[in-house]
């Protein structure tokens, strides 16, 4: 029997790879919506050696972006704003999660600014990702920094949680919880801000606690590297 460690890393090389393909697709093909990426995804997943999907995907563009549970839509995928792509799959009934949000076309002051406050929300967060600290400190770590750039009421769910069978599995990283890490846990870290009827960002990786915490994704989540331009 594949153990949880290996099946969530065969999982996460699986969401990568879908990934890279998703880029190519947006860099050349024309008439993309929503659903079509929500579509690929699925198909390409079991095309992988995926067994399912871990939870229905989330292809989320523009005003879309600023909904945290987006369902996709018909809606095309333009220019000059966000795209959300998150999704995860099944390995031997192992859950995965994952995700990234890109820019196509010209960004704005405004969109580099919140992706990198979000950005850094995460790395901070994903630093105290070690043996002994408690969930809320997790929550903290991220949160201060949205709070404190001013877009702390636009960050509107938990940090992270616990990842397995279950894609919710404890801990769960938000305000006043206690849950302690232990050595080996693999958790997700996903700070985001959406701005009603504009955009979000939320950028979320999984992560094997240990002293020196183990990112799964290979994707670079730089600003520069998540630019399409169109």
């Amino acid at each position: 029997m594949i153990s949880k460690f290996k099946a969530i890393t065969k999982g996460s090389r699986i969401i990568d790879q879908i990934f890279r393909e998703l880029l190519i697709i947006l860099k050349t093909q024309k008439g993309l919506t929503e659903l079509k990426l929500a579509h690929y995804i699925r198909r390409q997943a079991k095309q992988l050696g995926a067994q399912d999907m871990a939870f229905p995907p989330i292809v989320a563009f523009g005003k879309g972006s600023g909904q945290v549970h987006h369902f996709p839509t018909n809606a095309r995928i333009a220019k000059n704003n966000f795209l959300m792509l998150d999704y995860g799959v099944k390995i031997n009934g192992y859950c995965s999660d994952f995700t990234r949000t890109l820019f196509l076309g010209r960004p704005k002051t405004i969109h580099e600014k919140i992706y990198n406050i979000v950005l850094k929300s995460q790395l901070a967060a994903i630093k105290k990702i070690v043996p002994g600290t408690f969930s809320d400190q997790i929550d903290f770590a991220a949160r201060h920094i949205i709070n404190r750039s001013g877009f702390g009421p636009y960050f509107t769910h938990g940090t992270g949680h616990g990842v397995g069978k279950k894609i919710h599995e404890p801990p769960s990283f938000k305000t006043n919880t206690n849950d302690k890490l232990t050595r080996n846990l693999i958790v997700t870290v996903e700070p985001g801000i959406y701005l009603p009827n504009k955009f979000g960002v939320r950028i979320e990786d999984m992560v094997l606690v240990l002293n020196q915490p183990k990112v799964f994704s290979k994707i670079p989540k730089d600003f520069p590297s998540i630019i399409i331009k169109a």
